[in-house]
């Protein structure tokens, strides 16, 4: 529904790779963008206002960062399982030829990405009691995932000022890592390390907040 259209209008990337084979990576960081919803949702919202099963794993021996990583972890999974169906159903229509060693930076890419935007999620599951807002804000959120990060548009077609702030975003550089081996057959190991020292601090930030909104 978003490649096959647009490669009528987009015919190739700013690099030279026909469209539709250009936005797949994209697609595939999108799909996972939604995949790792519900179980994030359902373990630190619904449940947490219904005080339900959250309340009784705190009172486990685990940490609260072990709780929220394994968490994040499960969700990972399930999203990387959606992603393997979609690859699937989309090389039906499209043609993909990709390399095991581009799958497999493919594959680390992701992985922060799901854990960078997981965190995001938590953050805001822990921190919002309104289920109204709740929606409204991951509508945003979902918006901003689709349109701002480079997944099916490429960021050189935003505006100049536009562009210089959205590819120094964190949800947009797993992808730039991916595309610039992808071209060049170079690992940015620098912001592979810097996304992960990212995701340790919002990861003990977001412990701290289910730690206060456990106690309360």
């Amino acid at each position: 529904m978003v490649s096959l259209p647009l490669k009528k209008i987009v015919r190739v990337s700013l690099s030279e790779i026909p469209y539709d084979i250009w936005v797949f990576p994209g697609l595939m960081f999108i799909i996972g963008s939604f995949s790792i919803y519900p179980i994030l949702y359902r373990e630190f919202f619904e449940l947490r206002i219904n005080r339900k099963v959250l309340i009784n794993i705190s009172l486990t021996p685990y940490t609260k960062s072990m709780i929220i990583f394994s968490s994040l972890i499960v969700s990972s999974i399930e999203g990387f399982l959606i992603i393997l169906f979609s690859s699937f159903i989309y090389s039906v229509f499209t043609p993909l030829i990709i390399t095991p060693t581009s799958a497999l930076v493919l594959f680390i890419c992701l992985l922060i990405y799901f854990l960078l935007l997981g965190n995001l999620y938590i953050t805001i599951l822990l921190s919002i009691d309104s289920i109204t807002t709740m929606f409204i804000l991951s509508f945003m959120i979902f918006i901003f995932i689709l349109f701002g990060n480079g997944f099916i548009i490429e960021l050189s077609f935003f505006p100049l000022s536009v562009e210089s702030i959205l590819k120094w975003s964190p949800f947009s550089i797993p992808l730039q890592i991916y595309h610039k081996f992808d071209s060049t057959r170079f690992i940015d190991v620098l912001n592979i390390f810097l996304i992960t020292t990212l995701n340790y601090i919002w990861l003990s930030l977001n412990s701290y907040i289910l730690k206060k909104k456990l106690q309360q």
